[in-house]
């Protein structure tokens, strides 16, 4: 008899976990052509898997920019504010928003932007991008949807910053070069506004 409780409790315990989703590090900053691999873990009680899906959405301001000007009103904003953020928080409608890659089981498929590039799904659900771009910059939604795990967390974000490299110069953003001081010991970074 008490092994039959035990066994019904399990069941019950195990068809109520929620999904969770989680992006653990929560901005990327690579320079143009490197690789990056964008983590997304989760956890669900559903025993088919999950479809995994990687969404990226352009930045609402340039968060550099943003960075460079802290007296703009929406800086200013941000900071009244802890839990916003201007670079990432505005309507959908005011910003590009595509599907960048698709995971079911093991079959992986690329959208139509992003077809011939060097992407792909591994491990669990992370993405992993072989040579960033310059359009690569935005937050990346990491979302995975279970037609046995409906309810918790079902989605996070993580931000991916390519910054751009010309001669010896490194050109971050416009306005912005980082001198790469060569013939110190280790060469450093010079950066010039």
């Amino acid at each position: 008899m008490l092994l039959r409780l035990l066994f019904f409790m399990t069941l019950s315990i195990g068809s109520s976990m929620a999904i969770s989703v989680t992006c653990p590090t929560k901005r990327y900053v690579v320079i143009l052509f490197q690789p990056v691999t964008l983590t997304c873990n989760y956890q669900t009680s559903a025993q088919q898997p999950p479809v995994v899906i990687w969404r990226y959405k352009s930045y609402c301001q340039d968060p550099i920019q943003a960075a460079l000007n802290p007296s703009s009103a929406t800086n200013q904003l941000a900071q009244a504010n802890p839990n916003y953020n201007p670079n990432i928080e505005c309507a959908d409608n005011q910003r590009t928003v595509r599907t960048v890659a698709s995971k079911q089981g093991n079959t992986i498929t690329l959208a139509d932007g992003y077809q011939g590039r060097k992407i792909t799904i591994i491990n669990n659900a992370d993405l992993n991008i072989a040579q960033t771009a310059w359009g690569d910059s935005g937050v990346y939604v990491c979302s995975v949807v279970s037609t046995q795990d409906l309810t918790g967390n079902s989605e996070d974000y993580t931000e991916l910053i390519v910054l751009g490299r010309m001669s010896n110069t490194t050109d971050l953003l416009p306005g912005i070069d980082l001198l790469v001081m060569e013939g110190t010991s280790p060469p450093g970074p010079l950066l010039i506004l």
